[in-house]
């Protein structure tokens, strides 16, 4: 009798055993799946913070090489500050004939689109032989920290300026860009870049 007592005692602590172990067995993997999901979601966050990031930059930098080799007698604005503009028209020097230097035809930078705006490129804008580039897309509609309210909310020097503006002081340009796309966690990314850049023509 004791021998089979013992013996039942014995299987029936292994039974409890195993439910105990499968139970913190449970609460180890699903703390574990816990921590790469959200060790997951952090690394997708981070990537759309980089590409906002890297975004911004190269449209930056390509709008500022574009004023940078524009003609300063022909590069402006359809307003000035404080009021904003989000284009900017000018040409640039594409050669040397008879020693004097070549004009390039109109060409203008500009932020299009209302929701999703888009860094656009024209050449011959408004004209039949019209060439379009939309360089960048994402734009924020107005600039971070910036409403339509007629006043400078971020107090920068302009007024209600949108996603992408220019201001033209005499051969130096002022370019702000904002880039904004909505992350894994559904809220928005945003990215501003700001440069003054001046003309060598």
């Amino acid at each position: 009798m004791t021998t089979r007592t013992h013996h039942r005692r014995k299987l029936g602590f292994t039974a409890v055993e195993v439910v105990v172990a499968v139970v913190l067995g449970g609460l180890v993997l699903g703390n574990v799946l816990m921590v790469l999901s959200d060790t997951r979601e952090r690394f997708a966050s981070e990537n759309v913070a980089k590409d906002v990031d890297a975004e911004a930059r190269r449209s930056l930098d390509r709008i500022a090489l574009q004023i940078m080799g524009a003609v300063r007698q022909q590069l402006y604005t359809q307003v000035s500050a404080p009021l904003s503009a989000d284009s900017i028209n000018y040409t640039t020097v594409v050669g040397v004939q008879n020693g004097q230097p070549v004009i390039s035809e109109l060409q203008r930078i500009a932020m299009t689109g209302e929701q999703a705006g888009a860094v656009s490129w024209y050449q011959n804008p408004g004209q039949e032989n019209e060439k379009h580039v939309i360089w960048s897309r994402d734009l924020r509609s107005f600039c971070e920290g910036e409403l339509p309210n007629g006043i400078d909310d971020n107090g920068n020097g302009l007024i209600d300026e949108k996603g992408l503006s220019f201001e033209v002081d005499g051969p130096m340009v002022r370019i702000t860009l904002t880039i904004e796309r909505p992350g894994k966690d559904g809220k928005p990314v945003t990215k501003t870049l700001e440069t003054r850049v001046t003309c060598r023509n």
